[in-house]
């Protein structure tokens, strides 16, 4: 998404500000965007009145018991398109090839195999850390592959994701989803039961109950 996103001069901060949208549950005013970005209030206000002209956000008014509704800005399904992969149909004819020439469990098995490397790969890069440290720096890697991944450590603790790379192939594949869910629990060494809440992917971490996967 980051490479093939084109806002013209303004795409530094405009594609922060669509970020942080994005990583909000019900959209963010302009005074919490110009906070967490660190820029003036109107600076910001005029990202978001371009971004709206462009037709990636949209406005709404949340109802306020005491004075004026506060605006928040969200993402439209234009916005929402910016943070889509491009490959992800070359992706799918691929796997749908693979099918066609080696046999219907091709697919699953090349996927079996992206898991492995890429669960190889956040062993090396992770393994140095114990506990909560080793959750908090898988998010960080995850995060900067382009996932808008955050930790929510309240009662359970939760990594939400805001752009899945792989979502197109776990549409047409659900496998993936399982596969995807026993790699992080592999990695991290605890259960993980993952979900999707209107296009956000969850992955609730901790024992509570729950069978570790098997990978």
């Amino acid at each position: 998404m980051r490479t093939s996103l084109v806002l013209g001069a303004g795409r530094g901060p405009r594609l922060e500000v669509l970020e942080l949208i994005r990583r909000s549950l019900d959209g963010m005013s302009v005074k919490a965007l110009s906070s967490e970005l660190g820029m003036s209030y109107m600076g910001v206000k005029a990202h978001c009145i371009a971004l709206t002209s462009s037709g990636y956000l949209t406005t709404w008014r949340q109802p306020s018991v005491k004075g004026r509704p506060l605006m928040l800005y969200r993402l439209t399904e234009s916005g929402e398109q910016l943070f889509a992969e491009s490959g992800q149909d070359l992706a799918v004819e691929l796997l749908g090839e693979a099918a066609g020439l080696f046999g219907a469990t091709a697919p699953q098995k090349l996927l079996m195999m992206h898991f492995r490397k890429i669960a190889t790969g956040y062993r090396g890069l992770i393994d140095s850390e114990d506990g909560l440290g080793k959750v908090r720096a898988f998010v960080r890697i995850r995060d900067a592959e382009g996932r808008i991944s955050t930790l929510h450590e309240g009662q359970t603790l939760e990594i939400r994701e805001c752009h899945n790379p792989l979502s197109s192939v776990m549409r047409n594949y659900s496998g993936a989803t399982a596969m995807e869910e026993s790699m992080i629990a592999e990695v991290l060494g605890i259960p993980v039961r993952r979900r999707e809440e209107g296009g956000v992917v969850v992955f609730s971490l901790g024992p509570d109950g729950l069978k570790m996967p098997v990978y």
